[in-house]
């Protein structure tokens, strides 16, 4: 226990450091940018635009990443329904992935979680986003939500690859990612939020293949 706390103590450390040293540069690239956007009269100038700002909005994803792991994001506790925000995921991803089919299932409903919704919506966003790149953006996903003992337990099913020996043994450690341009925060966060309502993370290979994403989290 004491190895994890030191590890994580550092991890926030330096998330905290990147967060503040990105935070205000991309402020400023930003506001430029719309300068320059409301100048600019070349014909199809709006093309490079909107790839420039495809690519700060990764970077601002990133810096999210940054301010979760360091402990500075604030917001107020509230009643979460987990079938609420799990409809307004199926709905981004309908619009964003229409080769991904999403299908959900309740055992129980009406699941509520007292919690900090947005941190709740990261963390089923970074699993969402994982499968689907695991699947390589084509394929099915399933998330069966149920509810035990006091804790909620959504359980993500994706149709991909399943886990491999080096992914099993370093999933949760600093840095790591399955994907040569990933930043190796996502699954940190999802342990991170988990823990933070009085639940859990893991991940699992599927007998049927394809991975599992289990999420525990303490209900009110």
């Amino acid at each position: 226990m004491q190895n994890n706390s030191v590890e994580e103590r550092a991890l926030e450390e330096i998330a905290a450091r990147v967060a503040h040293e990105v935070k205000n540069p991309l402020t400023m690239v930003g506001f430029n940018l719309d300068i320059l956007e409301a100048t600019d009269t070349r014909p199809l100038a709006h093309k490079n635009y909107a790839m420039i700002r495809k690519e700060l909005r990764k970077i601002n994803e990133l810096m999210m990443d940054f301010i979760y792991l360091s402990g500075n994001y604030h917001e107020e506790r509230s009643e979460v329904f987990i079938d609420s925000l799990l409809s307004e995921i199926e709905e981004d991803l309908s619009i964003a992935m229409p080769d991904v089919a999403l299908h959900i299932t309740y055992s129980h409903e009406n699941i509520v979680i007292c919690g900090y919704r947005n941190s709740i919506k990261t963390l089923f966003g970074n699993i969402v986003k994982n499968a689907v790149e695991a699947m390589g953006y084509v394929g099915e996903l399933q998330i069966e939500v149920d509810s035990k003992d006091g804790y909620a337990k959504i359980a993500f099913k994706d149709s991909g690859s399943g886990l491999d020996e080096r992914a099993r043994e370093k999933m949760f450690k600093e840095q790591f990612s399955t994907k040569t341009t990933g930043s190796g925060l996502g699954l940190s966060i999802c342990k991170k939020i988990a823990k933070e309502h009085g639940g859990d993370f893991e991940l699992e290979d599927d007998v049927r293949g394809g991975c599992v994403a289990v999420v525990r989290l303490c209900e009110r």
